[in-house]
């Protein structure tokens, strides 16, 4: 019995097929089943059953892969607490982000870590807040960037910084004559807001403080991206609320659009996450490291009279 074919048998057990595991493997799916089978005749044991379409594992082939599971991950930290003593960083590290923050931070510190750490293999994914809690759970995904708190048992977050929102208005819009919006100017029949399953419609949705109508009464509309928010807000009428790594990058003339909140600084706390089972600290450390060296200077402390948004 080998860490090899324990791998191989855990890779099954994600992919429920033994092609797509091979190549998750990068190995031949002849060598990947031989493996396999070897290991169900050390056992005595079978550990998939191959009739069913996908693959499934067995009552006894399902204990199997708990404990090979543990062994696996408790291999893994070893290796992992051997380089961190020799202080290496290496490996593959899987990081999720969300997809309302991934387009302005990934861009200033992805390149720059792989360059600085060129044995790190660092792929990174969007994935809405709900789809990352489970990938960090299940060990599907080394890390992840998202808003927090998240109240979730068995999460570790690290927090990063506190991203301020600012109201962005339709060029027309009566209340770009004012500096400053109070939060009970704001009609919420005029807000645009994201689709649901984006934590930060849920924040914006604190902010109007009554349930969503569209900005038209024959229009409803709700956008997968604050780029397309951006487009429907200056191309019409209303306003939606933009987190400040987005409106930072808008160009001039919109960003004369923009408006911060009278009273006080609606903000969104953003971590850097990872799962119960997450065992590369190294690589981990590294990231946060380069992501807070990275940030605009006016990020790294938080806003006076900010208030932290929840993501629920």
């Amino acid at each position: 019995m080998t860490l090899t074919q324990l791998r191989y048998i855990l890779a099954v057990d994600r992919c429920r097929n033994f092609g797509e595991a091979a190549r998750e493997c990068f190995v031949t799916q002849p060598t990947l089943s031989a493996q396999i089978h070897k290991l169900e005749d050390y056992l005595q044991i079978q550990i998939f059953d191959r009739t069913q379409t996908p693959t499934a594992p067995t009552a006894l082939g399902i204990k199997v892969l708990e404990r090979a599971r543990k062994l696996v991950q408790e291999a893994d930290a070893l290796e992992e607490l051997g380089m961190s003593l020799r202080k290496e960083m290496k490996g593959e590290f899987s990081l999720a982000v969300i997809p309302t923050i991934a387009p302005y931070l990934v861009p200033l510190f992805a390149e720059k870590f792989v360059k600085l750490h060129p044995q790190v293999k660092l792929k990174i994914f969007e994935y809405q807040t709900h789809e990352i809690i489970q990938l960090l759970k299940e060990d599907k995904i080394d890390g992840a960037i998202l808003a927090t708190p998240l109240e979730e048992k068995g999460l570790n977050e690290e927090h990063l910084f506190y991203e301020p929102f600012s109201l962005f208005f339709s060029p027309k819009h009566e209340l770009l004559k004012k500096k400053q919006i109070d939060d009970k100017e704001l009609n919420s029949s005029e807000a645009w807001l994201l689709k649901e399953g984006h934590c930060l419609r849920a924040q914006a949705l604190q902010l109007c403080h009554v349930k969503h109508q569209s900005t038209q009464t024959n229009l409803y509309f709700e956008a997968g991206s604050l780029e397309t928010l951006i487009q429907m807000v200056k191309n019409g009428e209303g306003f939606t609320f933009l987190p400040e790594l987005c409106s930072s990058q808008m160009s001039a003339a919109d960003q004369k659009n923009l408006r911060p909140f009278k009273s006080f600084v609606p903000v969104r706390e953003i971590s850097f996450v990872t799962g119960p089972f997450a065992i590369k600290l190294s690589i981990q450390e590294g990231l946060i490291e380069m992501i807070k060296k990275q940030l605009p200077v006016h990020l790294k402390k938080s806003p006076k009279k900010a208030e932290i948004l929840s993501i629920n």
